[in-house]
This record gives C-alpha cells, sequence and structure tokens, in this order.
C-alpha cells in the first residue's frame, strides 16, 4: 500500500461521520489519519461495541491498522448519540444505508432519519451557544454542511434540505429580540460527495482517488468538503443533480462493459476463438481501456446491481427506457443459468450430482457476499437438484444458503462430481490439481473466472471448461461464418459489399 499523500498537510477539524458501515468506517479511518478529529455515529450496538473495542466488523486491507492509530491518538471516536458524534463538526458525512426496494429503486428512509438526527443536534447546539456566549459559526459557513456520500437518486440533496430545514426559520430566522438585534438565521446546507471506493482497496483508494466529485449549490460550501480529503486528484465540483448522478452512470457503464466483454465471450464459445485474447487485444485501445473487460460469472456486490437498477430507476421515472443499461442487467443474469447449462451437459443431468463451489464472496479481497454471482450459482446449482459445497478463504454465509460450506478446497472436493471456481481468490490457483483430483470422484472442473493453469490441470486428469474459449472447452459447434455467407443463395449479390 502506498504511503498516505503530502497532504497530511490538510487543515485539522472536527468531522461528524453518521454509519460505520464500510464507506463510513473507511472514511472515518482514514480522515483521523490524515489529523482530523472524527466522531462516528453509529446506533448498532453490536457493531458499536466492537469499534469501541477496537476491533473492526469488516475485512479490508490496512483497514484495521488505521483504525488502532485512531482510537490511540484519541482522534477517532465512536458513539451513539448523535450530539456527541456531531461535537464542534461542521461537516457531517452521511454513510447510511439505501438498499434497494423490490422495485430496484433506493430506501431513503434511513438517511432522511440520519440527516434529521444531526440537524437536530446541530440545532440544539445553536441554541445553546446563541444563550451563552453568542453565535460561533465560522465566517461564511453553514451552521451545518450534510455531505451525502450514500448513493442517492438525482434530487436527493435538495429533498433533504427542504427536510432539514422546514419549521427552523421560525426559532431563528432573524427573529428580533427586545433587548438585542436579531439572532443569526440557522444554516443547513446538503451537498452531494459520493465515494468511489474499490472493496479490498478502499483505504489506497481513499488516500490516492482518481477523482473527487462534490455537488453544491454554493461552490464555496463544495470547496470546504472538498478540502478534507487528500489533494492530487482531480476535483469535480458542480451541482447537486450532476454528481449524483455521476456515481449511478461510473457504475452503470463498468457493468455495461462486464456484461459486453460476457457477450463477446458467447461468440468467441461459438467460434472457436479465445476471450481473453480477444478483449486483451480490444483493451489495449487507450479509447477502450481494460479494466472490468473480462468475461466471468457476472458482476455482483452491493454497487454495481443496485446502482444498475437505480440508473434504469431514474430513467424509468422519467419516462426514459435506457435500453443499453437494461441489456447489461439482462446479460448479466443469463451468464448464471448459462453456466448452470454448461454443467447440467457434461454431468448429463444435475439430479442429485455432488458440486464443489470454490468461492462465496463476490469478489477477491473481501468477505462481502451481498449479491454475490457465487451464490446466485449456488441456488442455481441446488434448484437443479445439485448437492453443493462451497468454501472461501475469507466470507462466510448465512444459515440461509442452502449449501455445505467447508473450511478449505480439500474437503470440498471429496467425491465430487464437478467443481466451480466462481470468486477468483489467488489461492485457488495456487492449489494441487493432483491432490484435488485425488479426492474428487469425477473430473469436471468449470473454471468460471479464468483462474486456472488450465494445462497443469489437465494433466492432473480434469476435464477443464470455461467462459469464452472455444474448443475443447466449447459446448458449442464451432461454425465458420464466412463459409456460410459463401454458401448462400444471393453470395453473388454479397460481392463487392464493404
Amino acid at each position: 500500500m502506498r504511503a498516505v499523500t503530502e497532504r497530511a498537510v490538510v487543515t485539522p477539524q472536527d468531522v461528524c461521520v453518521v454509519g460505520a458501515g464500510y464507506v463510513g468506517l473507511t472514511a472515518a479511518a482514514c480522515l483521523a489519519e490524515l489529523g482530523h478529529r472524527v466522531r462516528c455515529l453509529e446506533v448498532n450496538r453490536e457493531r458499536l461495541a466492537l469499534l469501541q473495542a477496537g476491533r473492526t466488523p469488516i475485512v479490508e486491507p490496512g483497514l484495521d491498522e488505521i483504525v488502532a492509530r485512531g482510537l490511540r491518538s484519541g482522534r477517532l471516536r465512536f458513539t451513539d448519540a448523535a450530539a456527541t458524534a456531531l461535537g464542534e463538526a461542521h461537516i457531517a458525512l452521511l454513510c447510511v444505508g439505501t438498499p434497494p426496494r423490490a422495485a430496484g429503486t433506493p430506501d431513503l428512509r434511513q438517511i432522511a432519519v440520519a440527516a434529521q438526527q444531526i440537524t437536530a443536534a446541530a440545532r440544539q447546539r445553536s441554541r445553546a451557544r446563541q444563550r451563552g456566549l453568542g453565535h460561533s459559526a465560522t465566517v461564511g459557513c453553514p451552521d451545518l454542511i450534510l455531505a451525502v456520500k450514500s448513493t442517492v437518486p438525482p434530487g436527493s440533496c435538495e429533498a433533504l434540505e427542504v427536510l432539514c430545514t422546514a419549521g427552523f426559520d421560525g426559532d431563528h430566522g432573524g427573529v428580533q429580540r427586545r433587548n438585542g438585534p436579531a439572532r443569526p438565521r440557522f444554516g443547513v446546507e446538503v451537498v452531494s460527495n459520493p465515494e468511489f471506493l474499490r472493496e479490498g482497496r478502499a483505504v489506497e483508494d481513499f488516500f490516492h482517488p482518481d477523482r473527487l466529485v462534490v455537488g453544491a449549490a454554493d461552490p464555496q460550501v463544495g470547496r470546504m468538503v472538498a478540502d478534507l480529503y487528500p489533494s492530487g486528484a482531480a476535483v469535480v465540483l458542480c451541482d447537486r443533480r450532476s454528481a449524483e448522478l455521476v456515481k449511478y452512470a461510473a457504475n452503470t457503464f463498468l457493468a455495461v462493459k462486464i456484461s459486453f466483454a460476457n457477450e463477446v465471450a458467447g461468440l468467441c464459445e461459438r467460434l472457436g476463438a479465445d476471450v481473453d485474447l480477444v478483449l486483451r487485444g480490444v483493451g489495449l485501445d487507450d479509447r477502450i481501456g481494460r479494466a472490468f473487460l473480462g468475461a466471468g460469472p457476472g458482476f455482483g456486490g452491493s454497487c454495481l446491481p443496485k446502482d444498475l437498477a437505480g440508473f434504469i430507476g431514474v430513467g424509468a421515472s422519467l419516462a426514459l427506457r435506457t435500453p443499453l443499461a437494461r441489456a447489461a442487467l439482462t446479460v448479466n443474469d443469463t451468464v448464471c443459468a448459462e453456466l448452470v447449462d454448461k454443467l447440467d451437459l457434461v454431468l448429463g443431468g444435475l439430479d442429485g450430482a455432488r458440486v464443489g463451489v470454490l468461492g462465496l464472496a463476490f469478489k477477491p479481497g473481501t468477505d462481502d457476499i451481498r449479491d454475490s454471482p457465487a451464490i446466485r450459482l449456488i441456488g442455481a446449482l441446488v434448484a437443479r437438484g445439485a448437492r453443493v459445497r462451497a468454501c472461501d478463504p475469507l466470507a462466510t454465509a448465512g444459515a440461509d444458503l442452502p449449501a455445505e460450506v467447508v473450511g478449505d478446497p480439500l474437503a470440498l472436493a471429496r467425491d465430487a462430481d464437478a467443481l466451480v471456481v466462481a470468486t477468483a481468490w489467488p489461492e485457488f490457483a495456487e492449489l494441487d490439481p493432483g491432490a484435488i483430483r485425488a479426492a474428487t470422484r469425477g473430473a469436471v472442473l468449470l473454471d468460471a473466472v479464468g483462474l486456472l493453469p488450465e494445462a497443469a490441470w489437465r494433466a492432473a486428469g480434469f476435464r477443464v471448461y470455461g467462459i469464452g474459449r472455444g474448443t475443447p472447452t466449447s459446448f458449442h459447434p464451432v461454425i465458420w461464418p464466412p463459409l456460410t455467407w459463401a454458401m448462400a443463395e444471393d453470395a453473388e449479390s454479397l460481392v463487392g459489399v464493404a
């Protein structure tokens, strides 16, 4: 991991972070590492107890050490009291969940409650100052800046601002006192500050971001929020709706790239081409890039599926169909079914078949199984009658997972008819093919993530299948369109057509 950037030269200030989940805990700990005095509000008592004891409830490289340093230095504190969390801070980062509803649109109730709680605490603080030493807010700074890091639909920040300021003007809206001047107006401004942290690289991404997006009605307020973070990245200061849409658009584009790669994989299987080589040739074009351009079991996790659905939902609310985004979702939904069909074909049926699935997390480097392709695959296999075992280096599964979770790949392989690599953990690439083959009953290996050295596993006796590779791993007859076209009745009409 690279060192913290030189803007540990940030001007230290009091910061409130609301929510100690994946986004909030990373932000709170890293801001404290930069020198800020951070108080983090967490209402889940079990999570709060863990954090106050110096234990982190999420798996993220480097985060444990940063949390420990913050607690030791006193710059990082956790509490379940809104007033304590706010303290003297004028900026509060809202990092609470916005889970998808059945229709795919986000549920904003948690963020609305959090915003109201922090606003109420700021209002009480303002009243206390007026009764005591007088108003002491920073010159040019509102009483409270709510920076929304949660992913929300465009227009949400404006709605939150209305919600948080409604009814406050009657208390301190410039009302004249009998024996003195009017009290200052209580001011709340809500800005959009979307996060772009990647699970497994969140700490690295925080200290070395590729861009920082802040949407604010007042550019000065936007700059105040931007000044919390390390320098060196491109800063996009814009209006709130544009900032809110950046997050949806970015993740939708990544989802489209993944689905496009899987569509190319389908062509490769039918043509006898190699998807890895094809996509490498495509991705070396600087206009396209290689990131997220790989065939596999589809996208998952807590962000891409939710944000893609949110993008589609925003479009639907505006009578815009968003066909490209919908197509990405359709392709992603079909990948799992195609993998199950492959196993069904090569095994001669799945009913009663013993299948070992290597991987539970939605990607390596995390224990997060939310909307994981591996979990979807397990559910589909069980629905077809398969008996499934699974293992993962970090992730564990809830009691509702319809599979037996074992501790290591050798136990998973014992008496299995087929193995499926569903998560690209480096540990799986280091497995001994001979030892695994000695434990299995069958010799079918479906490498859905293109991780394993195919020659070594074939040498150990496995029949290796993949995604997007032609013969001998394809289940499709190799066809040659040029020959088909040449044999067409109207072939002559095609001559000379470019």
